[in-house]
């Protein structure tokens, strides 16, 4: 029965890949703070992650199932630089509970202060606003065997512009697996992230409209904002260790097949060289993305040389993104 899974999952990989869609459904979703990645561990392998075993609470951003791995009570923290002077942070918490491990988790994104413009004064009206997203969820997961766990989250998204008092919500579900297959290292990790109703702005709790303009000139009836789908991804993915039987050394290579709803299917391929199990170097790269091209990053994992915490680790991460720069993000998680 090993061998059979080990033969299909890379073909589906492959095929899910290859069979990509004609027309890529760029800018038909929103909410896209969702996309980002908040564990620089996990970005310097190129998000290459669903197939992993995750020993903490990061695991509520990318796989929910594998929380049953946390040793104890753990807390996550990230931030991450992102483009134009963007602010974007991530917190999680999960512990250990008699019906499974249960956690909590937050993420962010303010933009700052944006200049307004219209289309009579485009140079700008003197005023300013601020576009906020936020995501406040709950998660669980249960081990249903030895080797095969389950993890759900559910998420409260919102999105509002503070100037003009528009607001857009909606829940939303992730469900995650994570099987160890008990052939060596390898493990198999599937995930459905972001999977909910759309979002369409309201007013101070009625349909959100604006002006809208025809050939420069304003028409009489003001526009409703159309509703938009949330980032739904699906990812499956595979790991292995190919130096497991090496005690100071290890290197793991992960590859994910990402099918998001608005973009092409994707690989995601990363490696980890870790030393000591305390000095770890990654890399990876997106097989087919509009921007995003190579990553990399750098970890120490504490917890094995200082008596803080049984689990300390820090992590940074930098992403080619072309034109658009590189993208610099910091991570801390702390075992209690």
């Amino acid at each position: 029965m090993q061998r059979h899974i080990i033969k299909i999952i890379p073909a589906l990989l492959i095929s899910l890949v290859i069979g990509q869609q004609d027309f890529e459904k760029v800018g038909t979703s929103g909410a896209h703070f969702l996309d980002i990645s908040p564990d620089a561990r996990v970005v310097g392998m190129a998000n290459s992650v669903v197939g992993t075993k995750i020993t903490d609470a990061s695991a509520v951003f990318y796989n929910p199932a594998a929380l049953v791995y946390m040793s104890g009570s753990n807390i996550f923290f990230s931030k991450v630089n992102w483009f134009a002077g963007i602010n974007y942070i991530s917190l999680s918490g999960g512990m250990k509970t008699p019906i499974g491990t249960l956690a909590v988790h937050m993420r962010q994104l303010s933009t700052g202060d944006i200049g307004e413009t219209t289309v009579l004064e485009q140079q700008g009206t003197g005023r300013s606003f601020v576009w906020n997203d936020l995501a406040l969820g709950v998660s669980w997961a249960q081990s249903l065997t030895d080797r095969f766990s389950f993890g759900a989250n559910l998420s409260l998204i919102k999105e509002s512009v503070n100037l003009y008092n528009y607001e857009a919500s909606a829940w939303a579900v992730d469900i995650g697996t994570l099987y160890i297959t008990g052939f060596n290292s390898l493990k198999l990790g599937m995930s459905v992230r972001n999977f909910g109703p759309e979002l369409d702005f309201e007013q101070d709790g009625k349909d959100a409209t604006f002006d809208d303009y025809h050939d420069g000139d304003l028409l009489p009836e003001p526009e409703s904002f159309r509703a938009y789908h949330m980032p739904l991804m699906f990812q499956i993915g595979i790991s292995y260790d190919f130096l497991e039987d090496l005690p100071s050394h290890n290197l793991m290579l992960a590859i994910d097949a990402v099918h998001p709803n608005d973009s092409s299917e994707r690989l995601n391929v990363g490696m980890q060289y870790g030393f000591m199990n305390i000095l770890f170097l990654r890399g990876g790269l997106y097989s087919n993305h509009n921007s995003a091209s190579f990553m990399g990053g750098i970890g120490l994992d504490l917890g094995q040389i200082t008596p803080i915490a049984n689990d300390f680790r820090v992590d940074m991460a930098v992403s080619n993104y072309g034109l658009l720069g590189f993208v610099k993000q910091f991570t801390i998680a702390i075992g209690l």
